[in-house]
């Protein structure tokens, strides 16, 4: 159901607006304003139709962005308009778009994760937008008060949290800089003939900062679909050919159809025509919101058979997780829940009692840890430093018996894109674990960065073995190191081993992060 209900709000956004210029140009035998309007809101309508079927794994983000677009398209209509109605919808569209834009952006440049001030941000664009929505009702002099208060609050708060993330911004704004200078470019062309076809309007131009955040980052949201699958809103449903044979077809038969209704003159017959291909990409959304799912399922099975060879050398890690797993059940539950079992017949005796809740807790500790460890969570309502932060708490927890002061050392605006925050959650976990473990210190030292797009985490201790412990040591009691060594290897990282001063060993791993690989996961 939540799969579903960004495209069925999308589709009937769609339908209303379809309403909307098919009356008008019904009652007043010419489009709503002039013909540009039309065009350009029908090109706005049909590409929400593309990048939401696009848009597989539902992310948020690119949600936001159809949004977006849905009411930019309203405001392209309406703005041509005229009438107290109309001018209403109108006034209360800035708001919500100013709100939408913020937000969207944003989010784009975090890749909707959690950030330094997040709440507070959102809190106060939410606020101040739904006051200026109120003050619509009370009066002119009202919204422009509230309105322009919201506008100052929003630009002051983006303009502190990109100078506050600076180093993050410009981590997104270097992976992305080709497609925002795309878009850029695409803007001033837009602009341009826009501004030519519209001199016989009367401000045509004023509000045209509307459409800015939208025109700037339309080509990257473009490529971040395309990286997930280059796809078109009917390919869910027909192959290349049979949808261009489709689109002609349809083409041709709306054409015919509006012909022999005939109309008073081109123009009009121009901008039904609008209308009929608009229809046709709304029917062909509605089929990609029914179909979407079940082909898609049988896209992706198609797509493990013909990458045969990689499911075999995944299906030994699966089974040996499951194993795993297995064991975790048998040992350390199952046997816990039989004590537990045997124990309910004394229940009635306080030690019994005592020791029932005792085994309860160990339970529900060892199990929450198993989860972590399968599955770690990163709560994007925290910022990566505070999520590291847990972690290590939590692993301090994890060894009641050992009593080592871990010293983190992290900046608050510490960014690690996806999957690269989870890889680092893995590591560290693993690192300190290793501590906890082996060496007999006192003290360990964490520390974690990221600059000029590499990641240097770093864990040591005061403990009195070397290095060449490690190598020396037995590869099953270490198995933990040659498996984090394997895959920062193999992403074209380092891992070093070096004595801590002034003893202690030194885990050192710098690990390269790749802005137009982690995008790929930002529609995840």
């Amino acid at each position: 159901m939540k799969r579903v209900l960004p495209k069925s709000l999308f589709l009937t956004n769609y339908i209303l607006l379809l309403f909307y210029m098919s009356w008008n140009i019904h009652e007043k035998q010419a489009a709503v304003g002039s013909g540009p309007p039309l065009l350009i809101s029908s090109l706005m309508l049909i590409d929400i139709t593309y990048i939401s079927s696009c848009n597989l794994k539902e992310n948020k983000v690119i949600n936001l962005f159809c949004g977006l677009l849905a009411l930019d398209s309203w405001y392209m209509i309406l703005s041509f308009e005229t009438g107290p109605m109309k001018q209403f919808v109108l006034t209360m569209l800035h708001p919500a778009i100013c709100y939408l834009s913020i937000k969207f952006v944003l989010m784009f440049l975090f890749q909707g994760t959690g950030y330094r001030f997040k709440k507070a941000t959102d809190i106060l664009l939410l606020i101040t937008c739904i006051g200026s929505l109120i003050s619509v009702l009370i009066s002119d002099r009202a919204f422009a008060c509230l309105y322009g208060i919201q506008f100052l609050c929003g630009a002051f708060s983006f303009l502190f949290v990109l100078i506050y993330h600076q180093k993050r911004i410009a981590f997104v704004l270097k992976s992305e800089w080709e497609y925002i200078l795309f878009s850029g470019a695409v803007t001033i062309v837009f602009f341009s003939v826009y501004y030519f076809a519209t001199l016989h309007v009367k401000n045509h131009i004023a509000n045209f900062g509307v459409y800015l955040t939208m025109l700037l980052f339309l080509i990257s949201i473009h490529g971040i679909v395309m990286k997930e699958n280059s796809s078109y809103p009917l390919s869910t449903v027909f192959n290349r050919k049979q949808a261009a044979f489709i689109l002609l077809l349809s083409l041709v038969i709306s054409g015919l159809i509006l012909a022999l209704q005939g109309g008073s003159n081109t123009e009009f017959f121009i901008k039904k025509l609008f209308i009929a291909v608009n229809m046709l990409f709304a029917f062909i959304y509605m089929c990609n919101i029914i179909l979407g799912g079940s082909l898609m399922q049988g896209k992706n099975r198609l797509l493990k058979e013909s990458k045969y060879n990689e499911a075999l050398k995944q299906l030994k890690q699966e089974e040996r997780l499951k194993s795993e797993f297995a064991d975790f059940l048998h040992d350390d539950v199952l046997q816990d829940l039989l004590s537990i079992k045997n124990m309910a017949t004394k229940a009635h005796r306080p030690d019994v009692q005592k020791i029932m809740l005792e085994t309860l807790d160990s339970l529900n500790h060892n199990i929450r840890e198993k989860m972590q460890d399968y599955h770690p969570v990163m709560i994007n309502s925290l910022t990566a430093r505070e999520n590291y932060l847990h972690l290590i708490e939590a692993v301090s927890q994890s060894f009641p018996g050992r009593n080592i002061a871990v010293s983190f050392d992290c900046p608050d605006t510490l960014f690690l894109a996806l999957p690269y925050n989870v890889l680092v959650y893995r590591l560290l976990k693993e690192l300190l674990t290793n501590v906890y473990k082996h060496s007999d210190g006192s003290r360990a030292w964490v520390t974690l960065t990221q600059e000029n797009s590499i990641i240097e985490l770093s864990v040591s201790d005061d403990g009195t073995a070397h290095t060449n412990s490690i190598f020396r040591a037995d590869s099953k009691e270490h198995k933990g190191i040659a498996t984090i060594t394997e895959r920062i290897h193999s992403m074209k990282g380092s891992v070093l081993f070096s004595d801590n001063t002034p003893q202690g060993i030194c885990v050192r791993i710098l690990l390269p992060m790749k802005g137009e690989d982690s995008y790929q996961y930002f529609i995840s």
